[in-house]
């Protein structure tokens, strides 16, 4: 019996790698070669960009693909073989998702619980995600957004290099530079000469603070007295306006013999004439003296 030639050793070690190979393959992509596939159809109202041969994934494990997208009229009929491993009822959920922001579109499949299974035939109804299609038109916004943005930039930046080029100007920004250093300079030479200085104002401020808390600490309870003197007497101002209140409000109505004397004009008149014949009276008394002829029980016998 021949031995085994060269070739016949490199060709058999090629047929396994590439056995081994397609075997890592399948089984990075979870197919499977023990069960097949059957067809399932769900009508979409918009595919959002999905492609054949996207995956399916049934409850995120990897279990089919997309096979065709059919174009109906307001509609789309998306063709998917599933394994036939995988048992959809009537209540199975499918949702075209992306599960990253720039990755590819795929279908999402949840089975269903209600033990209903659809009859030959059958056609689920799927859904996009209401997000999506905003998402995809605020991306387009943001695009153009982003793009005037950096249109806007490079203009700036045309005008600063056009301004920064100009003599005069570098010779300004040069010059405000330096001054700029040289007050900074001049304020730290101020500080470091007057260190001491804001150290013992800085304590004086402390040791001030601090006797000034222990004075109200100390005299906590006078303080308190006086204050509550200060109220009382608040209040006793308080009840004396309200007097004052009261009695200009008598004045004013009339009531009473002072308010009758204000208001009145006549009343007043009188009064100042009773005054005044008064006085006369009491001149005369002065001047005279007073002559009375008293008679206690009957006439005076002439």
């Amino acid at each position: 019996m021949k031995k085994p030639t060269n070739e016949f050793k490199i060709g058999f070690t090629v047929l396994l790698a590439l056995g081994l190979l397609l075997f890592g393959i399948l089984w990075g992509k979870q197919v499977s070669l023990s069960s097949g596939s059957y067809p399932v159809d769900i009508r979409f109202n918009n595919i959002a960009g999905l492609e054949a041969g996207a995956p399916v994934l049934v409850n995120g494990v990897n279990r089919g693909r997309v096979t065709d997208l059919i174009l109906k009229q307001e509609s789309v009929i998306v063709r998917l073989a599933m394994n036939t491993n995988v048992t959809l009822y009537t209540d199975a959920h499918f949702e075209i998702s992306t599960p990253e922001l720039m990755s590819n579109k795929l279908v999402s499949v949840f089975p269903g619980i209600s033990g209903i299974k659809p009859p030959a035939g059958y056609i689920w109804m799927g859904e996009v995600p209401s997000g999506m299609n905003e998402l995809m038109k605020v991306s387009a916004n943001l695009v153009q957004d982003v793009k005037r943005l950096l249109n806007v930039l490079e203009t700036t930046v045309t005008n600063i290099n056009e301004t920064a080029g100009d003599p005069k100007l570098r010779q300004a920004l040069i010059a405000s530079v330096h001054n700029l250093e040289l007050s900074s300079q001049r304020t730290l030479e101020f500080i470091s000469l007057n260190e001491g200085k804001f150290n013992q104002v800085l304590n004086n401020l402390v040791s001030s603070s601090d006797n000034l808390r222990s004075l109200l600490a100390s005299n906590t309870e006078p303080i308190n007295l006086a204050i509550a003197d200060l109220n009382a007497l608040l209040s006793q101002l308080n009840e004396i306006a309200g007097k004052i209140n009261t009695i200009s409000t008598k004045l004013e109505t009339k009531d009473g013999t002072l308010g009758m004397l204000i208001n009145d004009s006549t009343l007043a008149s009188e009064l100042q004439n009773t005054v005044c014949d008064l006085d006369s009276l009491i001149q005369q008394i002065r001047a005279e003296g007073i002559n009375t002829h008293i008679s206690l029980f009957g006439k005076k016998k002439k």
